[in-house]
């Protein structure tokens, strides 16, 4: 029962984060969600991984949204009317299976195993993190090439102004 409530606010964290026009409601639903999942891990017996999502994951998104709280964000953010009438059409659509007591057949078969059990967990990226490590400087070298164009594009405006 535990499971199916920590998925249900997994499901209700997602839609915020959907829905939301506003950074404010962004940051609630990536704090929901990555909370959530932790506590998805820590019920399979991981608690060392939730405790590295919480602290990684949230930390790491939060400064995100600080970073476009404060170069986008309204100061009273609302939702219109369509969006919170299709948000909990969603959620009445989505709780209803759990509500009436449908079990998803589909994950019965699945068993989860901590990660001392897996065997040869080195050999996941093998000869391809030089390849990953190539793709971060390179995805790293065009964020700052964004970031020199759009502080020079916000200098240009101030100049006219």
């Amino acid at each position: 029962m535990l499971i199916k409530v920590v998925g249900l606010f997994f499901v209700l964290s997602a839609l915020i984060i959907l829905f939301s026009s506003s950074p404010y409601f962004g940051v609630f639903g990536v704090l929901l969600q990555a909370l959530s999942f932790s506590v998805l891990l820590c019920i399979y017996g991981m608690p060392f991984f939730g405790l590295l999502v919480v602290l990684i994951y949230v930390g790491g998104m939060l400064i995100v949204f600080l970073f476009s709280t404060v170069l986008s964000a309204e100061r009273f953010p609302s939702a219109g009317y369509w969006e919170i009438l299709v948000f909990w059409f969603v959620i009445g659509g989505l709780s209803l299976p759990y509500l009436v007591g449908w079990e998803a057949r589909l994950f019965q078969d699945l068993s989860f195993l901590p990660l001392g059990c897996e065997v040869g967990l080195g050999e996941v990226f093998g000869g391809l993190s030089i390849i990953t490590c190539f793709i971060a400087f390179v995805l790293l070298v065009a964020l700052m090439v964004v970031l020199c164009f759009g502080y020079e594009h916000t200098q240009n405006n101030l100049r006219k102004l």
